[in-house]
């Protein structure tokens, strides 16, 4: 999680019939991707670093002619931003190193040019103007959309960013930033992503350095369906405007074989690295891990395809973590850390490279196009992956489209 909506507030529970309810039992055929009008957005990692960021982004194009900038996909924000020429020689010093010179396309437009500061928390702050220009998130994929343009940085570890800038994908359409786009229903306006298939999956491997972002559908040939667990989304207020987050119930959050949190919550967050959250959840884990023997962590929560909770366990081989560049470089660090945010655990691509997750929304539609609202999450293992989910199912994933509704 990096910044804070600039409004908060509880939004009513999905309507039923949501895609945890179709689920059901596999024909027995062989699985195919679940794309329809999807759009694949190639991912690549930068070096991984102990500030608690993604290593993973995109090569987008911005403006026109486009600029090459190395753009995330991000989960955990509810606005848009990008580095830019406003910043000073001396200012907005990061590890991705590209900046966007708006003077330089012939498409972009001046929305508000009075300086603000959004708040990325714990973690720094920002100051923005705001406009608007085209971005390629592929060669075959343009669309114009309004965005942060940073002035300047405060906060050390955006020296470590691997990034230029990020595309926020929050929980729902009423906690997008009102200020910048949400990409979600902008590409379902455009045509550009089916919204019978209201689908976000991440997939990443850090053998290869390569990933994707698939928008608009699941790759059911990369999953072992019989492993897929659901993820029902739950409202995080325990610190006002940040219900855009993509959170759950959890059980438990188990250190070796004690059980340091219960009844608390979840969540993914594809713009982070590390496990993060509560102060004294994440201290505590360290205090834990720091043996000889380091324990599992294990994580009790959704529900399988046959009904009851899953058991995720993270090894030591994955929470413990080789620091390529920045000020540990060489060093092998455990990947907690406190955030801040009560009740909650919340973690990115430490386990997010592990498993196959798909975010999934409802979609209504009215005469000012669509809106989005959060149903939840599933993940998955991966076929030839860690098995890092221990609870499967004799029933096998099998999705299928819906009709967006009528407003």
């Amino acid at each position: 999680m990096r910044g804070r909506s600039s409004r908060s507030g509880q939004r009513p529970a999905s309507p039923a019939g949501t895609l945890a309810a179709k689920a059901k039992a596999s024909t027995g055929a062989a699985p195919v991707a679940l794309t329809g009008q999807a759009l694949t957005i190639p991912l690549v990692s930068g070096p991984y670093q102990n500030n608690g960021a993604s290593q993973w982004f995109a090569n987008m194009q911005l403006g026109t002619p486009g600029q090459s900038l190395r753009i995330a996909l991000d989960t955990g924000a509810n606005f848009i931003w990008t580095t830019s020429t406003l910043c000073p020689p001396d200012s907005c010093q990061h590890y991705g190193g590209g900046e966007f010179d708006y003077e330089d396309s012939s498409t972009f437009q001046w929305i508000d040019q009075q300086q603000q500061t959004v708040d990325f928390g714990p973690w720094g702050s920002m100051q923005v103007e705001t406009g608007q220009d085209v971005v390629a998130l592929t060669p075959a994929a343009s669309v114009d959309l309004a965005m942060f343009l940073s002035s300047s940085y405060s906060g050390e570890q955006f020296d470590q960013l691997d990034w230029d800038g990020g595309i926020g994908i929050p929980s729902s359409s009423i906690d997008a930033d009102p200020q910048v786009s949400f990409i979600i229903p902008q590409l379902m306006n455009a045509g550009l992503m089916d919204p019978q298939l209201p689908y976000v999956s991440f997939s990443t491997d850090p053998a290869s350095s390569q990933g994707t972002v698939l928008l608009g559908g699941i790759d059911l040939g990369a999953v072992d369906l019989h492993s897929a667990v659901f993820l029902p989304w739950t409202p995080y207020t325990k610190l006002p405007g940040v219900t855009y987050i993509w959170t759950t119930p959890l059980s438990q959050y188990i250190v070796g074989s004690e059980v340091v949190a219960v009844n608390q919550q979840f969540a993914l967050d594809s713009g982070s690295s590390q496990f993060k959250g509560d102060d004294g959840f994440m201290d505590r884990t360290l205090h834990l891990v720091n043996t000889p023997v380091q324990p599992d962590v294990t994580l009790v929560l959704g529900s399988t395809l046959d009904g009851n909770q899953a058991n995720i366990v993270v090894p030591p081989s994955v929470y413990m973590v080789d620091i390529q560049a920045g000020p540990q470089q060489g060093e092998t660090l455990p990947q907690f850390h406190g955030l801040g945010l009560t009740g909650l655990v919340l973690v990115g691509s430490v386990l997010m490279d592990q498993l196959y997750t798909t975010f999934e929304y409802d979609v209504s539609v009215d005469e000012a196009g669509y809106h989005l609202d959060p149903v939840g999450m599933w993940i998955f293992n991966k076929i030839g992956g860690p098995q890092l989910i221990q609870t499967t199912s004799a029933k096998a994933f099998a999705p299928r489209p819906r009709r967006p509704h009528t407003l």
